[in-house]
């Protein structure tokens, strides 16, 4: 399919969406009242693992201002528990287990919901939250995830005999053989941070119940509108078509909100119980406590080399700390098995072997968070690339050369299966090290060094899988399909309205769409508006998440806009008595290619399309200019970018500081290169928070002690370098438009870059980083040679 670029699509556009949030109109939940509206709070439990042996909530329920107060036990069979699944045929060790919306039995973690209180105002609510009285028998709580693998007595799902979620192993060579033919044989082990996605909007909904019509209606901050009001139906045994899911304006998702959360069902039962609209917002101690976390992972890896650099075998194990339960719908065994299939990466890899192990303990459940086991993959594999490079005494940009896919080797199939489109992967590398100035920096370093001032130069390579066509989460047992959709109408005035089942936290989705159609439909940009994220007029799509909003909902876009073109240039070819191939689309009317002034107007036929008989219409051809498209993509589709950070480290502090900061970018056809490079900047500001900055900690007894801003640190203006940026555009031949996808990418590369620069910045004292965030306190020990694990 040839990939098409308008006047629009790869031109700077402002973004339409920017008006409203900077002048203060911007429509989100937490600041959304209803008529009539009350507030639910939930009592969450202080243990991390415990038996409930009673409630008491009589003196909650006298209250003054309390409507309702309800228990996990009077809940639990009015509404289907959560219970995520994963094909057993692709992976035999899976095991399921049921997440009620409230505790009843047993608590597993610090901030499970036990209870709820409905009142007429917030501080009612809370008030009255702290009558509630529990009567909890304290179990031993499970914190290490390798003491949790191993135990077989004390079980956070006592049915599963063990606490393992899913445990996958793959080889698809003799691995051994490739590590005894190889020259050079580096391995390591490293220890990844517990951290959140933590957006500046915590998750709020408001429920709504009409008993004499039986609608529901829930305005939530999901990114997946559509799968939540199935998964609504699907808890209250209820028709989808009574229920109606509004995903207003949100302030940051980041993966954390593509999911079903507990609060959703709850707040609709709230608002059923008591008859009236019930709002529930997310404090920020609660979204510590109760929203998802991610990536906490320790993951050993080994690389074998022959005396040029070139990878042999490779093979890693990889232990994921999934928390107490399996996050919905995606399971949370996605993250290690994310890591495994995402560590070979850009390179030529032929012989590989994983081992990928999901195991529960007693903390916040992970899920998918942007990147998912990407930024792990990714931090593994380039630190082993550089100490291959160091022991085979070759320079670390060199040994990337040796093994990057070229051009010449596309499409390429990975040892893991998937199929790599064509993309520049040495080109990014190359104009990354131009950027740069690598030669002048490595002469620099050496100078610097021996005036006793450490810099350092990272490099981190990654290709991302965006885009997931149902085929892939078939492949990999996941029961859900990732097709979009797209609509669009043209009205008798000739202005177009847009509808997607992608839903934007911050992607301009109004914009890039705006551009696509523009571009395809011949109409002034200024003519199309885009509406997203309410079930009630968009068809079925799966939301925002995976980097898929260009690669999935612009491919519907293109290929619906293109069906509605087509339609159009038959309009005109009768009116104008012309072949449909003939005629032409743009600036809003439809011309016969060669013959100035023969023309008719996009709105005179959309309004005669309208208002007129058969009679002024071809043959067989409805009323109306609409049409809906479904588009499923292939199963994976492939950017890539290459991340060069450089940093200066005072041994005698540990400060980190970055000096300059570099990705280059291929991601296929560019749409909008304002807001790409927005994204790939947001990106990298939450990557390095990663990398260096954000940690959740848990004591020994599962007391989380990061639970506010004042001890969870995220990266301020400050901490953020400027972020240069050079872009590489290969189309994908495989998506409508050439798309690649972008939005996870920035925050995938950082973690790896940043690791590889202090290593290489603190290489005269053999430093070695194992353990991330790369804090103050970590950096100093390996200034000083230490490097004893702390894992706090």
């Amino acid at each position: 399919m040839e990939a098409k670029t308008g006047k629009l699509v790869g031109a700077t556009v402002k973004r339409v969406e920017d008006p409203r949030f900077l002048t203060g109109q911007g429509e989100y939940v937490t600041v959304t009242s209803v008529p009539g509206m009350v507030e639910m709070v939930i009592v969450r439990s202080p243990h991390a693992h415990a038996r409930i042996e009673g409630i008491d909530v009589e003196a909650a329920r006298r209250h003054p201002g309390v409507l309702a107060v309800l228990t996990g036990a009077e809940l639990k069979d009015r509404m289907r528990p959560l219970r995520a699944l994963l094909d057993t045929g692709v992976n035999p060790s899976y095991k399921a287990a049921d997440w009620y919306m409230l505790a009843w039995d047993k608590v597993r973690h610090v901030g499970e919901g036990v209870a709820l209180v409905i009142a007429e105002s917030r501080y009612v609510a809370e008030d009255a939250a702290e009558l509630v009285e529990v009567d909890y028998e304290p179990l031993p709580a499970l914190v290490d995830p390798e003491q949790a693998a191993a135990d077989r007595t004390n079980l956070v799902h006592e049915e599963w005999g063990d606490n393992l979620l899913c445990h996958t192993e793959y080889a698809n060579a003799d691995v051994d053989a490739a590590f005894a033919r190889a020259k050079v044989v580096v391995r390591e082990k490293i220890h990844t941070n517990r951290h959140t996605a933590l957006p500046l909007e915590a998750r709020a909904c408001i429920a709504e119940f009409n008993p004499v019509r039986g609608e529901m209606l829930l305005r939530s901050t999901t990114q997946m509108p559509h799968m939540v009001r199935t998964k609504l139906a699907e808890r209250f045994d209820w028709p989808e078509s009574k229920i109606r899911v509004i995903g207003p304006d949100m302030g940051g998702g980041f993966g954390q909100k593509a999911h079903f959360f507990t609060e959703e069902a709850l707040v609709m039962a709230a608002a059923m119980h008591v008859r009236r609209p019930v709002r529930w917002v997310e404090d920020r101690r609660e979204s510590f406590l109760g929203s998802y976390h991610a990536k906490e992972h320790l993951v050993e890896g080994e690389l074998g080399f022959d005396a040029d650099g070139r990878i042999l075998g490779a093979r890693i194990t990889t232990l994921s700390d999934i928390g107490a339960y399996n996050a919905f719908p995606w399971t949370s065994a996605f993250e290690a098995l994310h890591v495994a299939q995402m560590f070979p990466g850009p390179y030529r890899l032929d012989t590989y072997a994983f081992t990928a192990t999901s195991v529960a303990t007693n903390k916040m459940t992970s899920s998918v968070y942007r990147g998912v086991g990407a930024p792990v993959a990714t931090l593994l594999m380039e630190r082993l690339l550089d100490l291959g490079a160091e022991k085979l005494g070759m320079d670390p940009l060199e040994i990337r050369r040796r093994n990057l896919l070229r051009r010449d080797e596309f499409p390429y199939t990975s040892v893991t299966g998937m199929v790599y489109e064509e993309g520049g992967y040495l080109d990014c590398l190359e104009k990354a090290a131009q950027i740069i100035g690598y030669g002048d920096f490595r002469r620099e370093q050496a100078a610097l060094r021996a005036k006793g001032v450490y810099r350092g130069l990272g490099i981190s390579c990654y290709n991302e899988i965006t885009g997931l066509g149902s085929s892939y989460f078939k492949s990999v047992g996941v029961p859900m399909s990732s097709y979009e959709s797209a609509n669009i109408k043209i009205d008798p005035s000739g202005n177009v309205t847009v509808w997607c089942g992608t839903h934007s936290h911050g992607q301009a989705h109004e914009t890039i769409y705006a551009q696509i159609a523009a571009d395809e439909l011949g109409v002034p940009f200024e003519r199309v508006t885009v509406r997203l994220g309410d079930t009630s007029d968009s068809p079925y799509g799966w939301g925002t998440w995976g980097s898929r909003a260009a690669v999935s909902g612009g491919g519907a876009v293109v290929s619906c806009a293109r069906r509605l073109a087509a339609k159009i240039r038959r309009m005109a070819g009768h009116y104008l008595e012309a072949s449909p191939d003939d005629i032409e689309l743009v600036n809003g009317e439809a011309r016969v290619k060669g013959v100035p002034g023969r023309l008719v107007s996009i709105t005179e036929i959309a309004n005669r399309i309208v208002f007129s008989d058969a009679s002024v219409r071809p043959p067989d051809e409805e009323p109306g200019l609409e049409a809906t498209y479904y588009f499923d993509p292939p199963p994976v589709t492939f950017p890539f970018a290459v991340h060069v950070a450089v940093v200066e480290v005072d041994r005698d502090t540990g400060l980190l500081k970055i000096l300059r900061y570099v990705v280059v970018e291929d991601c296929g056809r560019i749409i909008n290169p304002l807001i790409l490079d927005g994204q790939v900047a947001g990106g990298v500001a939450q990557g390095l928070g990663g990398a260096i900055f954000e940690h959740i900690v848990y004591d020994e007894n599962g007391q989380p002690l990061t639970t506010s801003l004042m001890d969870y640190l995220v990266p301020s203006a400050a901490d953020v370098p400027v972020i240069e940026i050079g872009h590489v555009e290969t189309p994908s031949p495989l998506i409508p438009g050439g798309f690649k996808g972008a939005g996870e990418g920035g925050a995938i590369a950082p973690a790896g870059a940043i690791a590889n620069a202090v290593a290489d910045a603190l290489a005269p004292f053999g430093a070695r980083p194992r353990e991330m965030p790369l804090s103050p306190e970590r950096v100093y020990r390996l200034a000083q040679g230490a490097h004893a694990e702390t894992r706090a």
